[in-house]
């Protein structure tokens, strides 16, 4: 019996080295280049602050579109979920204006709201408001709007403001 082991091992041990020296090191394949694309931008590049996107609007010679948002409002929250999120919105948006996010539920943005833009918004969110690079108000869009209805009346609102 011990022999009938003793043959197993045996043979499982020349069987392994036989494979071992079977085995062949792959040669190493060609790693193709890579090459880099310009990468698009992917969502809205917004400012937190009036007061900044004007000095962007004014270098940059684009319009301000303000976003007037709050957490308790839910037409607010599609806009971001589905309409800020459409390639034509994004690219439309990040070429022509300074897109400011204006969240309401910051307390220090309620005191600017109420001395500065209460007056256009009216307390209907959401609201997006058009401003020059001074801060003037121009147009006022208000509700909810699909990447199509957006871009259609961001397109106008280019279409005035060249002529």
């Amino acid at each position: 019996m011990r022999k009938i082991v003793l043959i197993l091992i045996f043979s499982l041990l020349l069987g392994c080295i036989g494979e071992e020296d079977s085995i062949k090191t792959p040669e190493p394949a060609e790693t193709p280049a890579i090459t880099e694309t310009p990468k698009e931008k992917t969502s809205i590049t917004w400012v937190y602050d009036v007061e900044e996107a004007k000095e962007i609007a004014k270098n940059g010679n684009k319009l301000i579109l303000v976003d007037f948002n709050a957490d308790n409002c839910g037409w607010c929250r599609k806009l971001e979920e589905i309409t800020y999120k459409e390639e034509g919105v994004i690219k439309l948006v990040n070429e022509n204006f300074v897109p400011v996010f204006f969240d309401l539920d910051i307390e220090a943005n309620k005191e600017i709201y109420v001395q500065k833009y209460q007056v256009y918004v009216h307390d209907a969110l959401p609201t997006l408001l058009i401003l020059d690079s001074e801060g003037k108000a121009l147009y006022r869009i208000t509700g909810y709007k699909t990447g199509e209805q957006l871009t259609e009346l961001l397109g106008k609102v280019l279409l005035e403001v060249e002529q």
